[in-house]
């Protein structure tokens, strides 16, 4: 059985009728492009007449509608542009706030690397380099397989289509290419622009960026937002980290999430092959 055929069993064992079945129609980027057509022939997107006026009530809305993600299964191609190209397979599991699993598989369907991280503590198998690796679930580690040394948290927000948000004064405006913009003021020159569509039974992110000093820290764009069970999912994320020089794209095959998956047990028990010498790594 080949390394693609053994995650797929895990990635396969659902109910018959899986919530993953794509549903509705696309939205996001393509909405935008549309609004923004719009606006060239026949001037600004008017505001909603239910519009938001308070910054706090819509990012409380649009979290709510995210946290509808229960239990991520999915499917699809990761695409990492940085000092080292990776590509490849992937199955991705997450449960929040916390657990993920990431299996990378190579086009030929061998295994290139699993990172699992649970109650804690982090594990992953880099099959390229017959390398293994435990340690705490710290970003410098979920960054060995994922490239973005971001917390587990966030990276699990990013594959759900959320975006981590800073503490600050917050205020929203209405973008007349047809969106919402937030705009947070944190401590020590930080600062956060998070883009949000209008349809209020979706409230789809469609880009967050969070500078320091004026410089990008972390920029999250997410498109090809569907219906995905009682939730909504962006097919394509792409999350970027100027300073760190590191992009990470990721697209789900269609009809390969769920958003309420029942997940085995098994997916989070990192097994490390027989007598492998596993390196303890941290942040220092």
């Amino acid at each position: 059985m080949s390394a693609e055929d053994s995650a797929r069993n895990v990635f396969l064992r659902r109910p018959e009728e899986a919530e993953g079945r794509l549903e509705g129609r696309r939205i996001g980027v393509l909405a935008l492009l549309l609004a923004a057509l719009l606006a060239a022939a026949c001037g600004p997107v008017p505001r909603p007449k239910d519009a938001y006026t308070a910054a706090p009530d819509l990012l409380a809305d649009m979290l709510a509608l995210r946290a509808r993600v229960k239990a991520l299964r999915a499917a699809g191609r990761i695409d990492h542009f940085g000092e080292e190209r990776v590509q490849g397979r992937m199955f991705a599991f997450a449960e929040p706030p916390a657990r993920l699993r990431v299996d990378l598989v190579s086009p030929l369907g061998s295994t290139l690397a699993v990172l699992t991280v649970a109650a804690g503590a982090f594990s992953m198998s880099d099959e390229r380099e017959g390398k293994y690796y435990a340690g705490p679930a710290a970003p410098c580690n979920i960054a060995r397989l994922i490239r973005i040394p971001l917390p587990v948290e966030d990276a699990i927000r990013v594959l759900v289509g959320s975006t981590p948000v800073i503490e600050g004064s917050s205020e929203v405006t209405w973008d007349k290419a047809g969106h919402y913009d937030v705009r947070i003021a944190g401590a020590g020159g930080a600062a956060q622009l998070i883009e949000i569509g209008p349809d209020r039974d979706v409230l789809p992110l469609l880009r967050s960026r969070i500078t320091e000093g004026g410089a990008t820290v972390l920029e999250i764009t997410c498109d090809r937002w569907a219906r995905v069970g009682d939730a909504h999912v962006p097919f394509e994320i792409r999350a970027a980290m100027p300073r760190e020089k590191e992009e990470l794209l990721v697209r789900y095959d269609e009809g390969a999430v769920e958003a309420d998956a029942e997940i085995p047990a098994e997916a989070w028990t990192h097994v490390f092959p027989d007598g492998a010498a596993v390196e303890q790594v941290g942040c220092e």
